[in-house]
């Protein structure tokens, strides 16, 4: 590829590749050649008004049609770094759950990029684990590639992260408007793969209280999954956490009883019907005080007036 050092070439060979956003060491590696002569092509790229550094040594690729790119914020924010997803209230505010903009692009990725400020725009990256990366599609925003959190996944990213969606009140709004093309059987698979209780919680409640009530899970601590499974332990039944009432003490068999410590048996985690929540109460916002009463049956704080969440009523 050494001999093939045209501009627009190398442009036209970035793009089929999807390279939107890359380093010098990255053009280096891709076409063989040595830093100094991909210093000089960078130069005549930007002469040419082919790229923009983004940040110091990055650059955004924005070939023959630079307004195009420079104007998509989701675009951007999606090549900034990989691997990364446009979600939370960017998502939101795409699919039109939500009429608020916001002056924030938010991406999503399992890896760690500090906030970036470029043209006028402000992007945010939140960091997840990489079980929490899922549930996004490629979709086409301004003629411009775009990887995004499909419908399902942009509701549940934000019931994970509200302060990244403007809250939970507007996370509420959101999900009123998204059960019309949205199904609960999808937001609730989503959201125990999140392995996110409160997230469960936070769903549940606001599902029922759409008029959308769906079985909860709420598992056994598992001080008493583990006391459940020594012998002669036994529980009244109707009476797990969070009081446990024990009808004898556990007694180890005399074939058990030698110096060390009980083991458990190994456990095998069996298959979860419905939503996985929180054993014990969590707050609906996360960000305010716990002022609120609590809803026995999602185990949620609920510490944001009903009009605010619900401004349209409920059911």
């Amino acid at each position: 590829m050494a001999s093939n050092l045209a501009p627009i070439s190398i442009v036209r060979q970035l793009r089929q590749r999807d390279l939107f956003y890359f380093t010098p060491r990255m053009l280096s590696d891709l076409f063989i050649l040595d830093l100094a002569r991909v210093y000089r092509l960078i130069a005549r790229f930007k002469e040419a008004g082919l790229i923009a550094e983004v940040e110091k040594g990055k650059y955004l690729l924005l070939g023959l049609e630079p307004e195009r790119v420079l104007s998509n914020p989701l675009f951007i924010a999606s090549h900034l770094v990989t691997p990364a997803y446009v979600s939370y209230w960017s998502a939101l505010h795409f699919y039109g759950f939500t009429e608020q903009v916001p002056l924030t692009a938010f991406a999503a990725t399992t890896k760690k990029k500090r906030p970036v400020s470029f043209h006028g725009f402000h992007f945010r990256f939140v960091t997840v684990q990489p079980h929490k990366f899922f549930g996004y599609r490629r979709e086409r925003v301004g003629e411009l590639p775009v990887l995004i959190a499909d419908e399902a996944k942009a509701i549940v990213d934000s019931l994970d992260q509200p302060r990244y969606a403007g809250g939970i009140a507007e996370v509420a709004k959101a999900l009123r408007a998204a059960l019309e093309v949205v199904d609960v059987p999808t937001l609730i698979e989503y959201a125990n793969r999140m392995r996110n209780k409160s997230l469960g919680s936070r769903l549940g409640y606001l599902l029922e209280s759409l008029g959308h009530p769906v079985e909860g899970q709420r598992p056994e601590p598992l001080i008493v999954q583990l006391e459940a499974e020594k012998p002669g332990f036994s529980i009244t039944p109707g009476t797990l956490a969070p009081e446990t009432h024990l009808r004898s003490k556990p007694t180890v068999p005399s074939s058990a009883q030698k110096p060390g410590f009980w083991t458990p048996p190994e456990r095998i985690p069996e298959p979860v019907e419905g939503l996985v929540c929180s054993a014990s109460p969590v707050k609906l916002d996360p960000a305010r005080s716990r002022n609120g009463h609590t809803n026995a049956r999602w185990r949620v704080v609920v510490n944001v007036p009903p009009a605010e969440l619900f401004p349209q009523g409920v059911g």
